[in-house]
């Protein structure tokens, strides 16, 4: 059983790591084959898949908007995000019409009525445009970091897929010679004519792009959302292609020592309380750090000979098994196996110091340094 399970694991990494590619690769060739190759089952996986995929990697990635500083913790780099927060409810908006657009395109066979035919066709220009700016946002930080690929590999894969449908549409109509009725209105009968006159419906697609575009912007004022919010989304950040902020300098998770270095834990565990300056840097403090170091700041005072001793042993092996602790989860279970010395510092601390917590509190503020620190 746990063979089937390590191998069930393997092949699910495998298919997240060259499913997207795999996926691309037929959409490619279905778009200019004629003879499809299971478009139906292509299609749903690349929607499904996609989307899904995308949705936990940026989940995943923990972007942050461009006011809040990015971390450096040795182990990875918090990026900006390439879309504000704040503007996410026009960003599904957009998407959720493109997805319909595209649904409608695809059951074509029910005989759908042009005009409605015309207008999917705006909802797919209006979400394939928003595609491109944003791939046209990632491509910055693809050359730096090249997991950023798989950020534009579904917006990709959507505008090769409702371009083969829309040809697909467009041809299915023109084998049905639709006939069109006579009106005694002129320009109700030129209206109609033009709408049965399929070689047309692309520029009537750019044409209803407006009024379409139009009432998507007055339902999201009504949430709370600007008129220009899909042009904000992608200039209120930092770090990217179209980024117009600037965001606050990096903040340092200090990684040389094991106090230190189980700061790249996770919040809600190692509790991270404030900032603090280390050798002019500025880093992230929690208690247990603070308490090993004012332990090692009372030895150093009381019986200097004893602290170089400690300090020795300390920087000889702390050191070079800090540099093993990659992972968030193993950054916890540093934290974690701290802890017994960390109640160890903290009664020596009470016990032989007269303001323990001052002691504490003063640790990292700047006010002094220290040669070394735990």
């Amino acid at each position: 059983m746990k063979y089937i399970i390590v191998l069930f694991i393997w092949l699910l990494v495998i298919l997240c790591v060259f499913g997207p590619f795999i996926l691309t690769f037929f959409n490619i060739i279905n778009l200019f084959r004629k003879k499809k190759i299971k478009e139906d089952v292509i299609d749903i996986l690349t929607f499904v898949f996609g989307i899904l995929l995308s949705t936990i990697f940026y989940k995943f990635m923990e972007f942050k908007d461009y006011m809040d500083p990015i971390y450096i913790t040795g182990i990875d780099i918090t990026l900006h995000a390439p879309i504000a927060s704040w503007s996410m409810p026009t960003v599904i908006a957009i998407v959720i019409l493109g997805m319909l657009s595209y649904i409608i395109i695809k059951i074509r066979k029910l005989d759908i009525p042009p005009l409605i035919i015309v207008f999917s066709m705006s909802g797919i220009m209006i979400c394939s445009i928003f595609m491109i700016v944003f791939i046209i946002q990632i491509l910055k930080n693809i050359y730096t970091n090249e997991i950023m690929l798989y950020l534009i590999i579904f917006p990709i894969n959507y505008i090769l897929c409702s371009i083969r449908a829309v040809i697909e549409v467009m041809n299915y109509y023109k084998q049905k010679n639709l006939e069109s009725k006579e009106y005694k209105n002129k320009i109700l009968n030129k209206c109609n004519k033009m709408i049965h006159n399929i070689s047309a419906w692309p520029i009537l697609a750019v044409i209803l792009a407006i009024p379409l575009s139009a009432i998507l912007i007055c339902i999201l004022v009504l949430f709370g959302q600007r008129t220009d919010e899909a042009i904000q989304a992608f200039l209120e950040t930092s770090d990217w292609t179209l980024s117009q902020k600037i965001s606050p300098p990096p903040i340092e998770y200090d990684a040389h020592y094991l106090c230190t270095v189980s700061l790249r834990g996770h919040k809600k565990l190692v509790k991270p309380i404030r900032f603090g300056i280390r050798r002019d840097n500025k880093i992230v403090v929690n208690r247990q750090l603070c308490i090993a170091n004012a332990f090692e700041e009372l030895i150093q005072e009381k019986i200097p000979r004893i602290h170089h001793f400690i300090r020795y042993i300390y920087d000889k092996y702390g050191y070079p098994l800090s540099k093993h602790i990659n992972t968030a989860i193993q950054a916890d279970i540093t934290y974690v196996l701290m802890k017994p010395l960390e109640w160890i510092f903290l009664i020596t601390l009470y016990l032989f110091d007269k303001k323990p917590e001052n002691r504490i509190a003063t640790q990292y503020i700047g006010k002094k340094s220290f040669k070394k620190e735990i």
